[in-house]
């Protein structure tokens, strides 16, 4: 029976002070990522025909609501690329906690296509998003609109129904970015 007491005392102990039946319990905030990097994939759509380009992108984030970043990426439907600088403005700030983060785009990029090239400026809305909680990579979708103020940088020749040909110009696309990063 003496030996009964000390181990009764000590399971009420135990079972007093066990943090499995606290049930407001909180779970530990993480600060969102500082650095995120990552290869994309974007298909520009203009004068009725859509270019592919591949590319690399890092991100550094400012503060909360702020982060600014840099891209590069190569136009594999003909010669040409576009690099430029890009500011995102972050809606949500909450990529740990639930998950996705939603931003507003904002860049300004030199764009080269075949022996034509101009700057580009280029507005939109993304969605970063995590698979699953702590996950080590994430996913990008990025969709925006595109204006090159030097006219007839974007162009597509296609033969008409007689077999003629005919060259469409614009100065606008629409650009949808896919893509995968990982932070630190």
């Amino acid at each position: 029976m003496q030996k009964k007491i000390p181990v009764c005392i000590m399971f009420v102990l135990s079972v007093c002070y066990a943090d499995f039946l606290a049930l407001d319990m909180v779970e530990k905030e993480e600060p969102p990522p500082f650095l995120v990097y990552g290869a994309n994939y974007t298909g520009r759509i203009f004068a009725g025909g859509i270019d592919n380009f591949g590319g690399a992108n890092a991100r550094l984030r400012i503060n909360k609501n702020w982060a600014v970043g840099a891209k590069a990426e190569v136009d594999f439907s003909r010669v040409g690329f576009v690099a430029g600088a890009f500011g995102h403005y972050l809606l949500t700030r909450e990529l740990f906690k639930e998950q996705s983060e939603n931003f507003m785009h904002l860049s300004l990029d030199f764009i080269k296509i075949e022996d034509r090239q101009s700057s580009i400026i280029s507005i939109g809305l993304g969605r970063d998003m995590l698979p699953w909680k702590k996950s080590p990579f994430g996913f990008r979708a990025l969709g925006k609109l595109e204006y090159t103020p030097v006219a007839h940088i974007f162009s597509r020749t296609s033969k008409g129904i007689f077999g003629l040909e005919t060259t469409t110009f614009a100065n606008t696309d629409f650009a949808i970015e896919v893509g995968v990063f990982m932070y630190e």
